[in-house]
């Protein structure tokens, strides 16, 4: 869902707290306007093992008072998140799922790329950059003057590998992790996130999923 209210903290910064049984992640999506305003997404997380699907379309409208009383009380001194649950208009509900990696993706002269191709957790911000990272490498390989066959078959031998590591990788959380150890070492909260995990961890965590997920720095600049 999404809000309009005054920015948190600098205004640009995305906030993942919780663990994989109830998470938040909210990030602005526009700066503050002349009003002091700025549109804010939210994505509230809440693990439900027996949840089912009853209704083929998967952006359903949903009552927000399922989400009142499980974040209640994360109300903090620079975030109100059961106010903003409170002054949203919408609030709509997403199974969060994917699918094994697929052992194929050409047929002929038709392949796949994106969500057809390799549907993965939404852990990351990988949606989107996977597909873009598809997109790119197909359109290099079609540029590349090979007969047809021979590009889709070079796209599909670079691309496939490469997001199924990332779909496996989401399923053990990816970079959210962070959040497990944190919860783990310490469940009843901390003070400086040092004393917790090491700045070592953190960089270790963190350059491996960029090396995962093609973001390090080396990879995205070849």
């Amino acid at each position: 869902f999404t809000t309009l209210q005054p920015p948190y903290l600098d205004g640009r910064t995305m906030v993942m707290a919780g663990h994989y049984k109830q998470k938040l992640v909210c990030y602005p999506i526009t700066n503050a306007d002349d009003d002091g305003v700025a549109l804010i997404n939210w994505i509230a997380e809440l693990y439900r093992p027996d949840w089912q699907q009853l209704d083929q379309n998967w952006i359903n409208q949903v009552s927000k008072e399922q989400f009142c009383a499980p974040y209640a009380s994360w109300k903090f001194d620079w975030l109100d998140v059961p106010g903003a649950i409170d002054n949203a208009e919408i609030i709509y509900e997403y199974p969060m799922t994917d699918r094994d990696p697929l052992p194929q993706w050409t047929f002929g002269h038709m392949t796949l790329l994106g969500d057809a191709a390799h549907p993965m957790y939404p852990i990351g911000s990988n949606g989107a950059s996977q597909a873009v990272l598809d997109a790119e490498t197909l359109a290099n390989e079609l540029a590349s003057g090979k007969p047809l066959p021979a590009a889709l078959a070079s796209y599909e031998a670079e691309r496939r590998p490469a997001t199924a590591k990332i779909v496996q990788a989401n399923r053990k959380e990816g970079p959210d992790i962070i959040l497990e150890i944190a919860e783990e070492r310490a469940p009843e909260g901390f003070t400086n996130i040092a004393e917790v995990i090491s700045e070592y961890e953190l960089e270790v965590i963190s350059s491996r999923y960029k090396q995962t997920a093609g973001f390090d720095v080396k990879q995205v600049n070849r």
